[in-house]
């Protein structure tokens, strides 16, 4: 089974991939920047942790059960956001953020 996620994230366009025989990859504008084979995911451990320049580091939680789904946490030393979720909604004030970093 294949599964693909992709959001724009601070002029970085960031893609994740899960395939049962290669297992949890994170792209940051097409060049592959961790990944992770680990079989058990239960939404509780950060799987791939990535530094992305001048805005903090990319943290990526899967979770699968049936299906797999992720999170994305973009964290700094003041806190920590939720900015992409294929299971959960990301907050409106995160929302306000991401399209801030955006433009």
């Amino acid at each position: 089974m294949y599964s693909e996620w992709k959001f724009q994230l601070a002029q970085h366009e960031v893609r994740i991939t899960n395939n049962w025989f290669t297992g949890l990859k994170l792209y940051v504008d097409g060049q592959l920047k961790g990944k992770n084979r680990f079989p058990i995911a239960l939404g509780t451990h950060t799987f791939i942790k990535i530094e992305l320049e001048n805005l903090g580091t990319l943290e990526v939680i899967p979770f699968a059960l049936f299906t797999v789904e992720v999170s994305v946490k973009l964290t700094t030393e003041a806190e920590s956001l939720l900015v992409y979720s294929s299971h959960e909604r990301v907050s409106l004030s995160t929302k306000r953020y991401i399209n801030q970093l955006n433009s």
